[in-house]
C-alpha cells in the first residue's frame, strides 16, 4: 500500500498538519480580510472626493491659463485634466436610492458634467474669438464650480459622518477577532509543531544513516553502517542500490583515466565559453538598439499633434510620413548593416521631424561624397549624433545654431562626421562620455548614447573602427565615426 512507503507517510501527515495549518489560516485571514475590505470601503468614497476636488482645481487653472494666454500647453493640459475630472465623476453614484448621501452623488455627477460641457463651450468660443460668448460662459462655469465644492464639501461631510459611526462598531470586535485569531493561530502551530518531530525522527532516521554512509564515501570511505536490512520501503531500496554502487565506485576510481578526464573537460568548458562570448556580443549588439532616447518619440508626436490643429493636411502627412518611415528604419535589428545611403535617408527623415518642430532655430547641412554612398556602416549611427549636438550643444542657445553632417572618403577608411557650433565640450567631458575616464564612465546620457555608437562600432568591426571628438568650451563640436574601408 501507498501508506507503507516513506512518500505515503510523509504526504499523509503533511496533509494532515496542512490541513490544520490552513484552516487556522483561513480563519484569520477571513476575519483580517473582512475588517480591512470594511475600512477600506469606508474611506474609499472620500479619496474619490479629494482626487474630484483636485482634479477641479486644475482644470479650472488650465481653463482660466488658456483663456488669458491661448497657450496650446495650457489647452493640452485643460484636455487631460478635464477628462481625468470626467473620469472621476463616473465613479460617483447617478442612480436615484433613498440614500442622502448616494443622492448628493448623484448631484455632484450631475454637476461635473454640467460644468464640463460650459468649459467644453468656453474653449470653443474663446478658439472662435466670440469674446462675448466665451466671457458669460466663463463667470456661469465660475459659479458651477462654487457649487460643486459646495456639494463635495456636503457629500464628505455625510460620508465622514457615516464612516466614523460604522468604524465604532468595527473597532469594537477588533479585540475579540485578534484574541480569537491568536489563540487558533497557537494552538495550530504547536499541534502541528509536535506531529512534524515525531514524524521527523520516524522518517529521516535510516536517511540519516544513509547520507552519513554517502558521506564517507566522499572522503574514501567504502565500509560505512547502512540502513538494517530488509526494509520495504524506498529506504530499503536506496540502501540495497547504494550498497551496490559503492562497490561499483571503488572499483570505477581505479580504471579511471584522468588525464584524458581533465582534457576532455577543459576543452568542453572552453567551447562553451566561445560560444557563449559570440552569444553575448550579438545580444549586446541587439540591446544597443534600445537606447533611442523615448522623449524625441514624445516630442515629436507631441509636435505632430499641434501641426495637425494649426494646419489643414499636407503639413501633417509629411511629418507622419517622416515619422513613420524614421520608426521603421529604427526598428529593424541594430547589428545589421546599411549603406551609406540609408543612413543618409535616416538622417533627413530625423533632421524633417527637427524641423517640424523647432522650424528654423536649427539650420542643418549635408554634404556626402558620391563614392561614399554604397559603403557598409552599422545602422542608426547619425541619428544619436544629430540629437546630441542639437539637445547638448545648442540646447542652450537661444538662437539656435548650425549642424553640419558630412562623410568622406579617404585611402583607408570612410568617416562619418556630424558637428554643431553649439556649447563644445572641455577634455575632461570628452573623456567621460567616451568612457575613457575610469572614475566616471560614461555619467550622462550624452554619454550613454556616445558610448553605445561607439561600442556598435568597434563590435561590428571587430575594433577597427573608432569615435574621435574634437571640441573646446564655446567652440563646438565634430564627432567623427571612422570606419575602415572606402567605396
Amino acid at each position: 500500500m501507498i501508506l507503507n512507503t516513506v512518500r505515503g507517510k510523509i504526504i499523509s501527515h503533511s496533509v494532515l498538519i496542512l490541513v490544520i495549518m490552513m484552516l487556522a489560516t483561513l480563519y484569520t485571514g477571513l476575519t483580517t480580510f473582512n475588517l480591512a475590505d470594511s475600512v477600506s470601503v469606508l474611506f474609499s468614497n472620500n479619496l474619490i472626493l479629494k482626487d474630484l476636488r483636485e482634479s477641479l482645481a486644475q482644470t479650472d487653472a488650465n481653463l482660466t491659463g488658456y483663456l488669458t494666454s491661448k497657450s496650446s500647453d495650457a489647452l493640452r493640459d485643460y484636455i487631460r485634466n478635464s477628462t481625468h475630472l470626467s473620469e472621476i465623476s463616473r465613479k460617483l453614484n447617478r442612480d436615484i436610492r433613498n440614500d442622502e448621501s448616494l443622492l448628493l452623488q448623484r448631484d455632484l455627477a450631475r454637476v461635473v458634467e454640467y460644468y464640463l460641457t460650459e468649459t467644453e463651450a468656453c474653449v470653443a468660443a474663446k478658439r472662435g474669438r466670440d469674446v462675448q460668448t466665451y466671457s458669460a460662459t466663463y463667470d456661469e462655469s465660475r459659479q458651477t464650480v462654487d457649487l460643486i465644492r459646495y456639494l463635495a464639501e456636503q457629500t464628505e461631510r455625510v460620508f465622514i459622518s457615516d464612516s466614523l459611526t460604522a468604524f465604532s462598531g468595527f473597532r469594537s470586535g477588533i479585540p475579540a477577532t485578534v484574541a480569537t485569531n491568536a489563540i487558533l493561530v497557537i494552538a495550530a502551530s504547536l499541534f502541528s509543531f509536535m506531529l512534524m518531530i515525531q514524524y521527523s525522527y520516524t522518517l529521516t532516521e535510516p536517511i540519516t544513516v544513509l547520507a552519513n554512509a554517502a558521506r564517507a564515501v566522499g572522503r574514501g570511505e567504502y565500509d560505512a553502517k547502512l540502513p538494517p536490512p530488509g526494509r520495504a520501503d524506498e529506504v530499503g531500496v536506496m540502501a540495497t542500490a547504494f550498497s551496490t554502487m559503492r562497490e561499483n565506485v571503488r572499483k570505477a576510481f581505479d580504471e579511471l583515466k584522468s588525464k584524458t578526464e581533465v582534457e576532455k573537460n577543459l576543452m568542453e568548458e572552453r567551447l562553451v565559453v566561445l560560444d557563449m562570448e559570440h552569444r553575448l556580443k550579438d545580444a549586446e549588439l541587439m540591446a544597443l538598439q534600445s537606447q533611442i532616447n523615448p522623449h524625441f518619440l514624445y516630442n515629436t508626436l507631441s509636435a505632430g499633434m499641434g501641426i495637425a490643429w494649426s494646419e489643414k493636411a499636407d503639413k501633417t502627412s509629411k511629418f507622419l510620413e517622416d515619422l513613420a518611415a524614421f520608426i521603421r528604419y529604427s526598428l529593424k535589428p541594430t547589428f545589421r548593416t546599411v549603406r551609406v545611403a540609408e543612413e543618409i535617408e535616416c538622417a533627413r527623415r530625423y533632421i524633417s521631424l527637427i524641423q517640424a518642430r523647432f522650424g528654423e532655430r536649427y539650420r542643418f547641412s549635408i554634404e556626402v561624397e558620391d563614392e561614399t554612398l554604397e559603403v557598409q556602416t552599422p545602422a542608426l549611427l547619425l541619428q544619436p549624433l544629430i540629437e546630441n549636438a542639437i539637445t547638448h550643444g545648442l540646447g542652450k542657445k537661444e538662437e539656435g545654431g548650425d549642424v553640419r553632417i558630412t562623410v568622406r572618403a579617404t585611402a583607408n577608411e570612410t568617416i562619418l562626421s556630424v558637428s554643431d557650433d553649439g556649447e563644445g565640450m572641455s577634455p575632461g567631458e570628452i573623456a567621460r562620455v567616451l568612457g575613457e575616464d575610469p572614475q566616471e564612465e560614461a555619467a550622462t546620457k550624452r554619454g550613454i548614447g556616445l558610448m553605445n555608437v561607439k561600442r556598435r562600432v568597434i563590435l561590428s568591426t571587430n575594433g577597427e573602427g573608432n569615435i574621435e571628438i574634437e571640441s573646446a568650451p564655446k567652440g563646438g563640436t565634430i564627432v567623427s565615426i571612422h570606419l575602415p574601408g572606402k567605396g
